[in-house]
């Protein structure tokens, strides 16, 4: 392929990956591979200020180019200042992620607290006004036990009169012993009154004292709770302090970004003014050597013009000589002047004509010779260079090849005997293990899963169900995690083909064991959901508008075990 200049030859070059030989006008050849070679260059003393003007060009390129290898080293430094830059900033903002939802919860927190406290304040409310209803109670059952007494005393009294009056008449005995009796059964009832009303004054007091015992602990409940408040608003203080000081660290890391994004665009600016500079001094040279070629070859031209005349008046020398035996001072001597131009002219012309048709010497072989001899060292040297790097790479291919494997045999080994156990704990028994279909190459191996289900015998996977697959696939993929966790991992309806109990399986197991990883779980299914922490709805009770809602598993159950406990 032909290119006007290197800079096109370049452009074609990459276009095709450095498939073909690309050439340019000037003689720049770009091989096979990308490999440069320079063109070549007629060498001619008549040319020196102009060898000494590309000279200086050269060395003006290098200097720019110097310049801008080190603008580019500068630039490379900014960008890896500004990556860390970058990576502070992450980390600052993950901290003050981290210290605002440690403020929410913090919030959330108090906010329960308060609750509690102000139930408590009620509840102690309400016992107060039990005391104080109790104690009226009491006041009055003591005040009619006392009216009772006095009764049971007056009934004694008249008891004792009745019997002394009995002991006196014995005529009216029966009509006295019949009041007697009245008034012995009186007196048994208001005696059975009494014990009541001791036994609500008893039961009263108890009230009492475990109203008095409840107020005591509420006191000591409200005083705890305005420990804690006290200490999630002293909390809540250093947490706020703490979000200001990493929102101040970011601020000033922004500035920061800011200025290396400012240094690096200056650097841009000038690399792209040395890239202009450059194609000027490139198109400078192009045109001068184009210049130089021109002279060269007008000079070359010249020169053979004028070795031709020197022959040609060899040539008549020596014919004068060997045809006349004349000299040319003694043929100058006898010579006379010509009468006939045209005739002259014509046998010039066809004495030129003879001399043409002999052909000219080359007298540039020689350093033909030695630039085409130097080209084929320089790329002789190319072909060595090149076929040593292949040598060296198939090797670093060979020993990247056994690392691979090696690395791949021990994941894969890791991979195999997490999977078995995995497949233990879902299946509630069974052996499962994972073995290469070719064993003897590893890299290009298939990878057979060979699983035995507790109960079943079932030769290959197409006899099992589709939710026995799923959790298989289930129980590979928490190997691989187990080997190079994550930090965390979504999962898209991988329990649909479950039935309730492989759920049941799938959601204990990801709750039970110690996992890295935090799990996000898209599902509809009741057994994940009841396994999560914390559950995420959206519902549209508007239409068009949807509405996030979250509820907080674990701490309602929290909550629950304080109520019940």
């Amino acid at each position: 392929v032909v290119a006007e200049d290197i800079d096109s030859a370049v452009s074609i070059a990459r276009k095709f990956k450095f498939r073909f030989k690309v050439v340019s006008l000037d003689g720049q050849v770009i091989n096979a591979g990308g490999s440069l070679t320079g063109g070549s260059l007629v060498k001619n003393a008549g040319l020196l200020s102009r060898s000494g003007d590309i000279a200086r060009m050269k060395n003006e390129l290098e200097k720019l180019v110097s310049k801008e290898k080190q603008k580019c080293e500068s630039y490379n430094t900014a960008v890896v200042e500004l990556s860390k830059v970058e990576g502070e900033v992450k980390s600052a903002e993950d901290l003050l992620k981290t210290a605002t939802e440690d403020k929410i919860r913090a919030l959330g927190e108090l906010k329960r607290i308060g609750e509690l406290r102000d139930a408590a304040v009620n509840t102690l409310t309400d016992l107060k006004n039990e005391k104080y209803a109790a104690s009226e109670k009491l006041s009055s059952l003591r005040a009619a036990a006392q009216n009772f007494n006095d009764e049971i005393s007056l009934y004694e009294s008249e008891k004792t009169t009745l019997e002394a009056v009995i002991s006196e008449m014995n005529g009216g005995r029966d009509t006295m012993s019949s009041s007697r009796e009245r008034l012995t059964a009186k007196i048994t009832d208001i005696k059975l009154k009494i014990i009541e009303i001791n036994k609500d004054i008893e039961n009263l007091n108890a009230a009492s004292a475990l109203l008095e015992l409840d107020d005591s602990q509420s006191n000591e409940h409200i005083a705890q709770i305005e420990a804690e408040i006290e200490a999630y608003n002293n909390k809540n203080t250093a947490t706020g302090a703490s979000i200001a000081e990493i929102e101040a660290s970011i601020a000033s890391l922004k500035n920061a970004c800011a200025q290396f994004e400012a240094d690096i665009a200056s650097f841009i600016e000038r690399r792209t003014n040395i890239e202009k500079s450059g194609s000027l001094l490139r198109a400078s040279e192009k045109d001068l050597t184009s210049d130089r070629e021109k002279i060269s070859g007008e000079l070359a031209r010249l020169c053979e013009r004028r070795e031709n005349m020197i022959r040609e008046c060899d040539d008549v020398i020596k014919q004068l000589f060997d045809e006349y035996q004349l000299t040319r001072s003694e043929a100058e001597e006898i010579c006379s002047p010509v009468e006939d131009p045209a005739a002259a002219r014509k046998q010039l012309a066809e004495v030129r004509g003879k001399i043409r048709n002999l052909g000219h010497v080359n007298v540039s072989a020689i350093e033909e010779y030695k630039e085409v001899n130097e080209r084929y060292t320089f790329l002789k040297e190319q072909v060595d260079d090149v076929e040593k790097s292949r040598i060296e790479l198939g090797k670093l291919i060979s020993q990247l090849t056994e690392q691979m494997k090696e690395l791949f045999v021990v994941g894969f080994n890791s991979i195999n005997e997490l999977f078995s156990k995995t497949f233990t704990d879902l299946f509630g028994g069974g052996t499962a293990k994972l073995v290469f279909s070719d064993p003897n190459n590893v890299l290009e191996s298939g990878i057979d899963i060979v699983v035995k289900l507790p109960g079943k015998n079932v030769p290959t996977l197409d006899g099992l169900s589709g939710g026995e697959k799923a959790l298989i696939a289930l129980a590979i993929y928490f190997a691989i995690m187990r080997v190079n966790a994550p930090p965390f991992c979504f999962l898209d309806e991988v329990d649909t083909a479950l039935d309730d109990i492989n759920v049941d399986r799938f959601a204990d197991y990801m709750k039970s064991n110690d996992f890295d990883t935090q799990f996000i779980c898209i599902t509809h299914r009741r057994g994940t959901m009841e396994a999560a922490d914390m559950l995420y709805g959206v519902t549209m009770q508007e239409k068009g508008i949807s509405k996030l809602l979250e509820l907080n598993v674990s701490s309602i159950e929290r909550m629950l075990k304080l109520e019940n406990g």
